[in-house]
């Protein structure tokens, strides 16, 4: 049987065709161009001569043609999926995003194993918020190809939106597993680190980032914060400037600068460098909520709201900004708001509950069942909260509590609880509950805190051991704390010096006792006998209590020292900074949550003079009342 030959115009158009295509690998693009449009002089409709247009046009920046031309391709071959995934990355470059996930998924329709476009559809969901759609595509993408590292990385970036830390530290080690220079793994490496607390690990990250890519200023960014976090405060501003040398409009450099000076007590600073990075990137939430808490620092508080309501409406997700809020109306005394807002805390790192197995109780009924309630946050938070405890067991619940170790002897004494700490075996139980969920499951209000007092009672071996120490019979017995932990990020504005209460110190008829603890207690050496230094006799909270039952009066900082003494119901005045903790609210000098206790509050920054001069002239007149009779 004879073969004929092909139609002339047929032989001309597969001439035609190799040669633009030839013309077109080796980048001669004018040639490729005007044999395409050759072919398409003999037959309009060829699609491989319109598709190659529309890549010359796409190589040529010319989008719209590009877009036209690839879709006059598909008209004729719809079944040509290669088409279609290059009209999708036309389309995802324009900007018009729908329409390129519905590319993309019609190329899947029909070839579902496309990994390609299962990695496009990921992208583009990622960049749409649509995280959890991300993620799949992702995953799908690597079964196809678990080889390719820019998957990892970003996947990675979506777990770790997703709050999934460790899957997207697994994420980020494969994609360096693959490639051990990744300079974007490397960097979302130390950025998870970084988030995760592990500075230490972040600035390894970061260094090595900036050996491999020197011009990075995103990395020195990066870096700075993780020298900012250990304490490098001097490093990590060089670090920023570098950045913003760099890369001048780098809008989160300014923001951490705004965050070294904010944290360094310089707040018109901070405020300086916070408004340039809004004007640099007006969606910057971070820098616009720490605007907002250095208008709450400067008690200006209808503004810092507006500044948290500004972030909140440019990212609804945003942790850190709902956080600042809700503290802000629990510190407005708005707490049936504040309390259910502040659920957002399991968000951040920073201040999410430990997690324990079993349903989060939210106030159902119990009728006799086991219930976990366990420590979160600081030591004081569980002084504070441990007031619900006999509240749960009236609700029909038996309470098995897990504190810190410090405070654990101390709530011994609590009538029909279990305690246990890390590391003992976890009774069964049917509900747990983090002691600072307690007030929203009772729906807590200002006319609703449970402010009976005492609420702890000290154990009888720490009473008798403080029986032993003597304590003066006539003198008005006065204990003191003037630091809390120097770590504290707002410890600057909390704290004051033992210096500063000498005036307090030169009352006639007072005796004062120490209770203060770590480096600050160092000060005593510069006061002479003057005070008793009660160090040696605290091993834990369950012996400061048996002190503060010896004594009349308790003077501190915000500390948990106060906490203590308020739940003992002891006599207990509280030095306040001038942006106080939400749980002080705002004005009065009275306290909803301890019948016992008096609030100072300074009438600006760190202006403790007032405040201690109120002090001293209180403590005056409670001297004179003793020594009355």
């Amino acid at each position: 049987m004879s073969v004929g030959r092909p139609p002339a115009d047929a032989s001309a158009v597969q001439r035609l065709l190799s040669g633009a295509i030839d013309a077109h690998k080796a980048g001669r693009l004018d040639e490729a161009k005007q044999l395409y449009l050759q072919v398409l002089a003999i037959d309009v409709r060829h699609a491989k001569s319109l598709y190659g247009l529309g890549l010359i046009a796409h190589q040529a920046g010319s989008l719209d043609a590009a877009a036209r031309m690839m879709q006059r391709a598909i008209e004729v071959s719809p079944r040509e999926a290669a088409y279609r995934r290059s009209l999708g990355a036309v389309l995802k470059e324009q900007r018009r995003l729908d329409e390129a996930l519905a590319v993309y998924g019609t190329v899947l329709a029909i070839e579902p194993a496309d990994e390609e476009s299962h990695y496009n559809l990921a992208e583009i969901l990622r960049e749409q918020g649509k995280l959890q759609d991300a993620e799949r595509h992702y995953r799908r993408a690597l079964e196809l190809n678990p080889q390719c590292g820019a998957t990892h990385q970003n996947l990675g970036i979506v777990l770790r939106r997703l709050g999934q830390l460790e899957a997207a530290a697994a994420s980020f080690a494969r994609a360096l597993e693959l490639d051990p220079d990744d300079v974007a793994a490397l960097h979302n490496v130390g950025n998870l680190l970084l988030n995760g607390g592990k500075a230490e690990g972040a600035r390894a990250a970061f260094e090595r980032v900036i050996q491999l890519a020197p011009e990075l200023a995103e990395a020195r960014n990066g870096l700075g914060a993780a020298l900012q976090d250990l304490g490098d405060l001097d490093g990590a501003e060089a670090s920023y400037r570098e950045a913003l040398r760099l890369k001048p409009e780098l809008a989160e450099a300014h923001c951490n600068l705004g965050n070294l000076a904010k944290r360094r007590g310089q707040l018109a600073e901070a405020n300086k460098h916070y408004e340039r990075a809004v004007g640099l990137n007006p969606g910057l939430v971070e820098a616009r909520s720490n605007l907002g808490l250095i208008a709450q620092n400067q008690s200006k508080l209808a503004e810092a709201r507006a500044h948290f309501d500004q972030a909140i409406a440019i990212d609804a997700g945003s942790a850190d900004a709902r956080w600042n809020l809700c503290l802000l109306d629990l510190l407005e005394g708005k707490l049936e708001t504040g309390w259910k807002d502040y659920e957002i805390r399991y968000a951040r790192p920073q201040s999410a509950p430990r997690r324990f197995p079993g349903p989060l109780w939210r106030g159902e009924a119990l009728d006799g069942a086991r219930i976990l309630l366990h420590s979160e946050q600081g030591l004081g938070d569980t002084l504070q909260f441990l007031r619900y405890v006999p509240l749960v067991q009236v609700a029909g619940g038996q309470v098995i509590l897990d504190v810190q170790p410090p405070v654990r002897r101390l709530v011994e004494g609590l009538a029909g609880v279990t305690l246990r700490s890390e590391g003992d075996t976890m009774p069964e139980y049917a509900w747990q509950c983090p002691l600072m969920g307690l007030p929203l499951a009772f729906g807590t209000t200002l006319a609703t805190i449970p402010h009976e007092a005492p609420y702890l009672t000290v154990p009888r071996a720490a009473l008798e051991a403080a029986d032993k120490l003597e304590w003066p019979a006539e003198a008005l017995r006065v204990g003191l704390v003037w630091s809390g932990n120097p770590e504290h990020k707002e410890d600057r504005y909390r704290s004051v010096s033992l210096r500063m209460l000498e005036p307090v110190l030169n009352v006639d008829g007072a005796r004062f006792f120490s209770l203060q603890l770590g480096a600050p207690a160092a000060q005593l050496g510069e006061m002479g006998s003057t005070i008793t230094d009660l160090r040696g006799a605290i091993k834990d909270f369950a012996d400061t209590a048996a002190l503060v039952a010896n004594l009349d009066l308790v003077i501190t900082v915000d500390t948990a020292v106060a906490h203590l003494a308020g739940a003992l119901a002891k006599p207990v005045w509280v030095l306040l900074p001038f942006a106080p903790d939400w749980r002080w609210l705002t004005e009065r000098a009275d306290c909803p949550w301890y019948p016992t206790m008096h609030l100072f509050r300074p009438p600006a920054i760190l202006a403790w003079e007032p405040v201690i001069e109120g002090v001293r002239s209180g403590l005056d007149a409670m001297v004179k009342r003793k020594q009355m009779g």
